[in-house]
């Protein structure tokens, strides 16, 4: 399908499309904590019931609404590359690592074994897998393809990101300085995810990177934060009261320290690109 076929319409069809199958899934997957089961089964239950909604949900809305294919979407089976998984572990692992050498108390929470448990099934089929693959296949797959169709990748790029960073701002209690923080943190995130998905092709490579991330730096097996955290296995407290380390009221996410690893996935990820290009092997 050409851009001069693909609607502005459709285009903004895609965006509120893609929210509300965001909510859909989410709500409908929420039901299995009704369930008697153990904590860690409702957790498994609840990312699979999650990522499996939104998948068939963003199908049926591309093929009956759009009339896009899931391939057009970059939801498509591609093959997983060593550098994107490599850059999903040193990502969160260096700026955790660079966070704890500030000034900061750290705390080993008392747990037992089953609650150990639970938080890490919890961290990677909830945040990781649930979170995480849901979200790019939304704002990576649905929402970037439709915008690219209508407006080029510029846009493609930008809009989907800025609206990934403005939706976790919901519900908050921010004043001016933290959604500053969180702007431009959510939309440098949302551009190294739309970057990668460019790059290898698939939205499969940024669902791992930003399943990893979620899993490592929110996950609550280690919690880096301006406050104690009970809940998690490892809580450290940060000292710092400087907001543009600690991130403000969204946290440790929208940190100098996290911007800056967005921004070097980025160039990194452009470089690729670029090298790519070059050798003509990059297909747009």
């Amino acid at each position: 399908m050409d851009k001069e076929i693909f609607t502005t319409k459709k285009a903004i069809l895609a965006i509120f499309l893609g929210i509300l199958i965001l909510v859909l899934a989410q709500g409908i997957s929420n039901l299995v904590y009704a369930l008697p089961l153990p904590t860690g089964i409702k957790a498994i239950l609840f990312g699979v019931s999650y990522v499996s909604i939104s998948y068939n949900l963003i199908k049926l809305s591309c093929n009956k609404l759009l009339h896009i294919s899931l391939k057009e979407c970059h939801i498509n089976k591609s093959k997983i590359k060593i550098r994107w998984i490599l850059c999903a572990i040193l990502l969160p692992v260096i700026v955790s690592s660079v966070l704890l050498c500030t000034s900061g108390e750290l705390v080993k929470n008392n747990m037992n074994t089953a609650h150990l448990v639970n938080i890490v099934i919890r961290a990677i089929f909830t945040t990781g897998l649930g979170a995480g693959v849901t979200e790019e296949m939304v704002f990576r797959g649905l929402i970037m393809e439709a915008l690219e169709k209508r407006w080029g990748k510029v846009i493609a790029i930008i809009i989907p990101s800025i609206i990934f960073g403005l939706l976790h701002a919901i519900g908050m209690h921010m004043n001016i300085i933290d959604i500053l923080l969180l702007f431009v943190a959510g939309t440098s995130v949302g551009i190294m995810f739309s970057l990668i998905v460019y790059e290898s092709g698939s939205i499969w490579c940024s669902a791992i990177v930003h399943g990893i991330w979620n899993v490592i730096m929110i996950g609550n097996i280690l919690d880096i934060n301006v406050s104690y955290n009970q809940h998690a296995i490892f809580s450290y407290k940060l000292l710092s009261k400087s907001f543009i380390l600690t991130g403000g009221k969204f946290g440790i996410e929208s940190s100098i320290v996290a911007v800056l690893g967005y921004i070097t996935v980025i160039v990194f990820t452009l470089f690729s690109m670029k090298r790519k290009s070059k050798n003509g092997s990059f297909q747009s």
